[in-house]
C-alpha cells in the first residue's frame, strides 16, 4: 500500500485517516447518470475519483462501485474531471486493504495542531 503525501485540511489540521493510492476502475452512480472512471486515492472516509465526464455537482449524493464494494457518499468538491467523495459511513480498514492491498492502516491522531 502506497501512502499518499501527508495533507492538511484548510485549517491546518491533519486528516484523521491516511489516504492511499488506489488506481482501480470504478463506477460513480448518481440520480441522473452513471459514469466510468478511476478510484485515484482512498481513505476510510472518502475517495478522490477521476471520471471520463464532468462529475456531479458538489452536494450530490452518489454511489461508488468498485470490485465487490458499493459505498454511498456525497460529492464534496470537483475540479475538471476529478471529484472528492465523502462517504456517508466510513469503510473498515479491512475493506480499504481489500481494495489497495498492503497492511491495515493506523488511524491518524485526531487532535488539533498548535499554530
Amino acid at each position: 500500500m502506497t501512502p499518499m503525501k501527508d495533507r492538511s485540511d484548510r485549517f491546518g489540521n491533519r486528516r484523521r485517516y491516511a489516504r492511499v493510492a488506489a488506481g482501480q476502475r470504478m463506477i460513480l452512480i448518481s440520480v441522473a447518470s452513471r459514469m466510468d472512471g478511476e478510484l485515484r486515492d482512498l481513505s476510510q472516509t472518502g475517495a478522490r475519483v477521476s471520471l471520463r465526464t464532468i462529475p456531479p455537482r458538489q452536494g450530490r449524493d452518489v454511489l461508488l462501485r468498485w470490485g465487490a464494494q458499493e459505498i454511498f457518499g456525497q460529492v464534496v468538491w470537483s475540479n475538471g474531471h476529478e471529484a472528492g467523495v465523502a462517504f456517508h459511513k466510513p469503510i473498515s480498514p479491512e475493506e480499504l486493504v481489500e481494495t489497495v492491498g498492503g497492511e491495515v492502516p493506523e488511524q491518524q491522531p485526531s487532535g488539533r495542531r498548535v499554530l
